[in-house]
This record gives C-alpha cells, sequence and structure tokens, in this order.
C-alpha cells in the first residue's frame, strides 16, 4: 500500500513540525517503506514567493480591476468598492514586490538572515506580497503563519462552505496547482494529514476534500491535536466525515499502524486504537484511549522533508524527549489532553537520537517540543551531552521550580541550552495560587536572574484576564516584566502576552463556580468550538480584561524585541547561538 502522509498550511516557515516525522519513523521500524511524508506548509510557500507565481497573479489583479470597474456591488466584501480600492492599491505595489520576493527568500535561507536590518525587511517583503495574493480572495487575509477566511473555523457547516467557495479559499486553486498533479502521479491508496493548529483546519480540510473527489478510493485519515480537543464534538459531527474517511486523536503511531494494516487485511477497524469512524450510519469512538510506549520508538525520521526550503539559514529541528506534562495542576492548561500521561524516555537514547540527527541533517540546533522538561532527567542528559562534546544548541520548556538550581541551569548552559522558555502566566501570589501554578514569586525572580547571569535567555508567557484577577494583579504581572531592566534588556528575552480564554478540557471547567466562572455560553453554531463565551463573579469582566490586555501588550512590546525572538523561536535560537558563539571566540581581557 502506497501511503502519503501530508502536513497543511498554515505553520512557521522556520523549521519542519514534529508529527510527521514520528509517525513515518515508526512505520518504517514495522516494516513499512512505501511511505511519503510532505511538509506541504513549506513546499507551497516556497512556489507562492516566486517571481514566475506573482506574475500569474499580476494577471488576475488586472482582470479583476477591470472587472470590478464595471460591476461593484456595494461598499464592503468581495466586490465592492473597498475590494476595487485594495486591488488597485496593490497593482501600485506590485512592480517593486515581484523584483524583490525572490531577494527576500534568499536573505531568510542566507547569512543575510543574521543582518536585523535585513532580516526585517525580508519579513516585510514576503508579508506585503501575501497581501497582493490575498487580494485575489479578498476579504481572506493569508500570512506565513496564518489565514483569517470569513468563516469561522468553530463551525463545521461554515467549515464545509469555506472549503467549496473558489472565490475566498486560495487553498483550493494551489493545491491544485501545486500538489494535485504530483499526487495523481503517485496514487496513494492512504492519506492522513496531520491537522495541529487552528491555522491548518481550513487549509487541511481543503485538501482533503480535493484529494476525496480527485481519487474517491483513496482513504483519508485526519489527525492532530485540534480534534484530540473535539473528541465529544466529532460524536454528534456526522458532516466533516463528507471529506474524510475517519480521524486519528491523541497519540497516532500505533493507531496509523494498526489503521492501515487493516485496510490491507480484514478491515476491522475497531482493532484500530483512538479513531473515530462511521459504522452502519453511527460515529464510533473507539476506546479506552491509547498511550504510546515511548521507549519503543524510534529517533523522528526528517527524509523527504525539504530542509534547504524552510526560511533560515541553518536546520533547526524538533524533538522530543517526553509527552504529556508531570504537573498537570495547573487550572487553565488543556495541553495536559493531547497526552494522557506523562512517559518520557532514557536520557541516554535521546542523546543517541541527537547525535545521530545532528550528523545525518548536519545540524547542531535542536528545538525539544516537551511540554515541560522534568528536572531529573534533564540533569542526565545535560552531563551525557557534556560527556560527548556534540556542541549542539537547543531550547526547551521548564517550570519554575524551585528546585531548579544555579547549578542544573549551569549544567544546562554548557550542555548547550540557548534558552528557556516558561509558563509564568501571572506573577501575582493569589493568582500563582489560585492557577495553581505551584510556584512562587522568590522563584519566579531567582531563576531568571540566574539564567541572565549564566548566559540562558529566557522567554515568558503571561495571561491577562484569568477568572477573578483584577487589574491591579494584571499589572502586577506586567511591572515585573517591564521593570525588570537585567530581564527585559538580557539578550534573546522575549515575552507573550495571552488573553485568557476558558478553555474545553481544562481542569476549570471540571469546577467553574469555584473559579468564580458563571453564565458559560457558546453559539449554537459553533459546534467545534475549542472555547466559551462566559461571566464572573468578580474580578475583571471579558470585556475589561481584554482592554487591559491590550494595555499588557503594548507595554511588554516596548521593552520586547519583537523581530525574531518574540516572532519565533527557532529564528531567535539561531540567533542566540551565533552571539555566544562569537562571544566565546572574544579574547579575554585580564
Amino acid at each position: 500500500m502506497k501511503i502519503s502522509l501530508l502536513f497543511p498550511p498554515s505553520w512557521h516557515p522556520s523549521q519542519p513540525y514534529l508529527s510527521l516525522p514520528c509517525l513515518s519513523a515508526f512505520l518504517e521500524k514495522a516494516g513499512i517503506s512505501s511511505y511519503k511524508q510532505e511538509d506541504l506548509n513549506i513546499e507551497i510557500l516556497d512556489q507562492i514567493l516566486t517571481k514566475e507565481y506573482g506574475l500569474d497573479v499580476h494577471q488576475q489583479l488586472v482582470d479583476l480591476v477591470r472587472r470590478l470597474e464595471h460591476s461593484m456591488a456595494g461598499e464592503n466584501g468581495p466586490g465592492s468598492q473597498e475590494h476595487y480600492a485594495k486591488a488597485v492599491e496593490v497593482l501600485e505595489r506590485f512592480p517593486y514586490l515581484i523584483e524583490e520576493i525572490e531577494p527576500a527568500k534568499s536573505i531568510l535561507r542566507g547569512m543575510e538572515f543574521f543582518d536585523l536590518d535585513r532580516y526585517r525587511e525580508a519579513l516585510f517583503v514576503i508579508d506585503r506580497w501575501l497581501d497582493v495574493v490575498s487580494t485575489l480572495y479578498y476579504p481572506t487575509r493569508i500570512t506565513v503563519v496564518d489565514n483569517q477566511l470569513s468563516y469561522s473555523i468553530y463551525s463545521s457547516k461554515d467549515i464545509l462552505k469555506a472549503i467549496h467557495d473558489e472565490s475566498q479559499n486560495p487553498y483550493l486553486d494551489l493545491y491544485r496547482r501545486f500538489f494535485l498533479p504530483s499526487f495523481m502521479n503517485d496514487r496513494p491508496e492512504f492519506v492522513g494529514v496531520s491537522i495541529t493548529a487552528t491555522s491548518q483546519i481550513i487549509p487541511g480540510l481543503t485538501l482533503c476534500k480535493l484529494i476525496k473527489e480527485t481519487s474517491p478510493n483513496t482513504h483519508v485519515t485526519v489527525g492532530g491535536s485540534i480534534f484530540t480537543r473535539l473528541v465529544d464534538n466529532l460524536r454528534r459531527c456526522d458532516r466533516l466525515f463528507q471529506v474524510t474517511d475517519d480521524f486519528i486523536v491523541f497519540e497516532g503511531e500505533t493507531a496509523l499502524l494498526e489503521l492501515v494494516n487493516q485496510l490491507e487485511g480484514k478491515k476491522d477497524f475497531s482493532r484500530v486504537p483512538n479513531l473515530i469512524w462511521r459504522h452502519n450510519d453511527r460515529i464510533v469512538v473507539n476506546q479506552p484511549f491509547y498511550s504510546e510506549n515511548l521507549a519503543e520508538h524510534p529517533a523522528p525520521n526528517y527524509d523527504g522533508f525539504p530542509l534547504g526550503k524552510y526560511l533560515a539559514p541553518h536546520t533547526v529541528l524538533p524533538v522530543q524527549f517526553s509527552r504529556g506534562c508531570y504537573y498537570k495542576d495547573c487550572a487553565f492548561c488543556a495541553l495536559t489532553l493531547d497526552h494522557q500521561n506523562f512517559r518520557q524516555k532514557d536520557p541516554i537514547k535521546v542523546v543517541d537520537e541527537l547525535e545521530m540527527l545532528s550528523k545525518k541533517y548536519d545540524t547542531p540546533y535542536f528545538f525539544f517540543t516537551d511540554e515541560c522538561l522534568a528536572l531529573s532527567p534533564a540533569k542526565r542528559l545535560c552531563k551525557e551531552l557534556i560527556n560527548r562534546e556534540l556542541g549542539l544548541q537547543w531550547t526547551a520548556e521548564l517550570r519554575f521550580e524551585k528546585n531548579l538550581s544555579r547549578e542544573l541551569l549551569r549544567s544546562m548552559r554548557e550542555a548547550g541550552c540557548q534558552k528557556i522558555v516558561f509558563g509564568l502566566e501571572t506573577y501575582n501570589s493569589r493568582l500563582m495560587d489560585f492557577m495553581k501554578k505551584g510556584i512562587t514569586q522568590e522563584s519566579v525572580k531567582r531563576i531568571c536572574a540566574d539564567c541572565v547571569d549564566l548566559g540562558i535567555a529566557v522567554h515568558c508567557y503571561i495571561i491577562v484576564g484569568f477568572p477573578t484577577e483584577t487589574e491591579e494583579e494584571s499589572l502586577e504581572t506586567m511591572n515585573f516584566i517591564v521593570e525588570n531592566h537585567k530581564l527585559n534588556q538580557s539578550y534573546g528575552f522575549s515575552c507573550q502576552p495571552c488573553l485568557f480564554d476558558l478553555e474545553k478540557e481544562a481542569p476549570i471547567m471540571s469546577d467553574p463556580g469555584g473559579y468564580g466562572v458563571q453564565r458559560i455560553m457558546r453559539p449554537a453554531s459553533e459546534d467545534l468550538s475549542l472555547g466559551f463565551f462566559y461571566e464572573v463573579k468578580t474580578g475583571m469582566p471579558p470585556d475589561q480584561a481584554e482592554k487591559v490586555y491590550q494595555h499588557v501588550y503594548e507595554k511588554i512590546s516596548e521593552v520586547v524585541c519583537e523581530l525574531p525572538f518574540n516572532y519565533s523561536m527557532a529564528d531567535g535560537l539561531l540567533y542566540i547561538a551565533r552571539r555566544n558563539k562569537q562571544l566565546e571566540a572574544q579574547p579575554v581581557v585580564s
């Protein structure tokens, strides 16, 4: 059986995503070699960012302006006066942009990447270019990391409209042009589509629709964390099965292997773990859900990925030490749903894999995607990396644990750690306890200072508007960042404020009243909603929280270097590693 594994737009263009390499490595270990994996996100973006594609876009824009000159309909929306004005404006910018778009790609793939002005200019050109392309599908707007259509991604009815909308959905034409010809030559019998972010929902399901239309006998399966969080919704959402045969939720390696075996054998899909499928006109959810044994998993396989096409001068590979979170108490966090329990690989095995991947793909740069590294295994990992002197450069996520000692941080730095990502969420003591963060102000303050002293860059996520939070408490968190000059002026520092979202499956939903939440609401049309509207008994109501969030975001932006550090962890890693290498090469002045 020919197997095709696909990663659709939109995702960050600096590095590959880990899902397909884990799946393909697992298939190969099981003796299945007739597979192909494709990162359509970067493949299609690479085609869009060309002069050849631009010339075709130009002709379509000229035709659009001529058509709208004679048949404008209303002030807003597709075909309107506003659309006409937009098309005229982008045509004026077109001659400059078409000459700059391919050089912009070259800047990001070469050493000019490290010239911050050139880096910014290249990203600006690419953004303006995608704005030009988007005008053909107005009011749709596509960027390198996202897409906004006028349809709700939380409504299955809207999604089905979007994936058929030739006027507003750019991916219909892009797939037909840049994917379907090679797909029809290969004609795989099985296709797996990985949808791991909301930005991939419409592009991913558009891809499924086109595959089913052009190759009705191809079995299409959708996997990824988005639909893992929508298990209960899928039980009642028959219409999505118009474009895919089934869904694999939670972890997918064993499920994918068994599904392939059943398609080649008895087709007894009840034996496929984690599968959601239709049987006799009803939707079946195969339970209990299966968790993988990481000790038996091979290293990810990036063969077939176009590593030279990512918009970065060096390859940054995502890797994984563990799955799940060893600390599951954070009241706001729904991430623990993706992996039902915490498991980790042996640290020695991880270093073996890192050494192999570094040699095979010629890169020292790695990105641990773990929700947070556990301290004791991290200590063993660092000791082994130091002993082998591999020269790897990496970033990872940790918690502000009181046991995260300066000694361990020093060992991490010596082992190649360039940056640590922390979920701070709040610096207010009451909220730390109320959120069940399990951290203290003292630990946060000390660990941040230790990181800066040791040359490890810091990233902090913070939340604005958690239930019962007051404006003063929110500003206390903001001030910790804004007034901490040692931290915010340290090289590579970044901070991302987020507005609180009441997510389904988060622990807070088990006792909303205990957290001051009342009147939980969801529009009836949004049958795929990942969150809820709500009211609170005390603290900032959601509308006030949004205003405070805007204020916090603006103030933090004044002290944080957005590009590259807040824009891309992978880009930031490359910048930090390069600077640290330059510092180490400087002669010591006595």
